[in-house]
C-alpha cells in the first residue's frame, strides 16, 4: 500500500505562505516524484523553516520521512526514527480536519498505510474510515479499507481456531486426568479385593474335630468358674454368722 502523492506548494492562497517557501515545497516536490526521498526531504525542512505552521509543508516533509524510513533494505535505527517522525506529522495534519480536510484525509490515509503495513489491522481500519469521512470520494482509501476488514476477517477466524484448539486439547487433558484417576481407582480397589481375597485364602481351615475341642474347654473354664464363685458365697456367709455385731 503506496503513500499519498505529495501537495503542491500553489494549491492554497499566496496570503498562507512565504515564496521562499512555495518554491522550496515545488523542488521537494520534483525531487519526490523523481524518488530522491532524501533531497526533497531536506527542501520540505526548508520550507518549515520559513513558516513554521505550514501545513502543506508538514504533510510533505512527513510522506518523505515515511518514505525513507519505510525503505525494507534499511533495518537500522536511523531508519525506524525516521518513520516514527513521519507518523508524528502525519498525526498532526490529521488532526486538522476542519481547517484542511483534504490534507487531514490524505495525513489519514497514510496513518492506515503504516499501521496496515505493521498488521495493526484495526488501528488501520480505524484511519481509512476518518480518511473517507473527510473525503468521501477517496477510492484508494475505500479499497485499502475493504482489504483491511477482510484481513480482519481472517485474523479472528485464524484467533478462533486456535482458541478451538487450545480448548480441545484442556477438554482431552482433562479427560486422560480423569481416565487415570479411574484407571488408580480401579487398580487400588482391585488391589483391596485381592487382599482380602488374598488375606481369606491364608487364613487357615478349623475342621469339626479342633471346633469340638474348642468348645469343649471353653465349657470346662466355665464350670470351673461357677465352682469357685459358689464356694466363695458359702465362706463369706460362715464368716457373717460368727461375726459379733457392734453394739451402739
Amino acid at each position: 500500500m503506496s503513500v499519498a502523492l505529495a501537495f503542491g506548494g500553489n494549491t492554497y492562497a499566496q496570503s498562507e505562505s512565504t515564496r521562499k517557501e512555495r518554491n522550496y515545497i515545488t523542488e521537494g516536490n520534483k525531487l519526490y516524484n523523481d524518488g530522491r526521498y532524501r533531497a526533497a526531504y531536506l527542501k520540505y525542512q526548508q520550507a518549515l523553516k520559513e513558516n513554521p505552521s505550514s501545513v502543506v509543508a508538514r504533510y510533505n516533509l512527513g510522506l518523505s520521512q515515511i518514505r525513507l524510513g519505510s525503505n525494507p533494505s534499511d533495518t537500522t535505527q536511523a531508519a525506524k526514527d525516521m518513520l516514527a517522525n513521519g507518523a508524528k506529522a502525519m498525526e498532526q495534519v490529521s488532526q486538522m480536519g476542519r481547517e484542511k480536510p483534504m490534507l487531514a484525509s490524505r495525513a489519514n490515509y497514510n496513518l492506515g498505510n503504516i499501521a496496515f503495513n505493521s498488521e495493526d489491522y484495526a488501528n488501520a481500519l480505524n484511519y481509512y474510515k476518518q480518511s473517507l469521512r473527510l473525503n468521501p470520494d477517496d477510492e484508494a482509501a475505500r479499497r485499502n479499507l475493504r482489504i483491511t476488514q477482510l484481513k480482519l476477517q481472517n485474523q479472528n477466524q485464524d484467533q478462533n481456531q486456535d482458541q478451538d484448539q487450545n480448548k480441545d486439547q484442556d477438554q482431552n487433558q482433562d479427560q486422560n486426568q480423569d481416565q487415570q484417576q479411574n484407571k488408580d481407582q480401579n487398580q487400588d480397589q482391585n488391589k483391596d479385593k485381592n487382599q482380602d481375597q488374598n488375606q481369606q485364602q491364608n487364613q487357615p481351615d478349623i475342621n469339626q474335630q479342633t471346633a469340638d475341642q474348642i468348645l469343649k474347654a471353653m465349657e470346662n473354664k466355665e464350670n470351673q468358674t461357677r465352682a469357685r464363685v459358689t464356694t466363695g458365697n458359702q465362706g463369706d456367709k460362715s464368716t457373717d454368722r460368727n461375726r459379733s455385731r457392734k453394739n451402739w
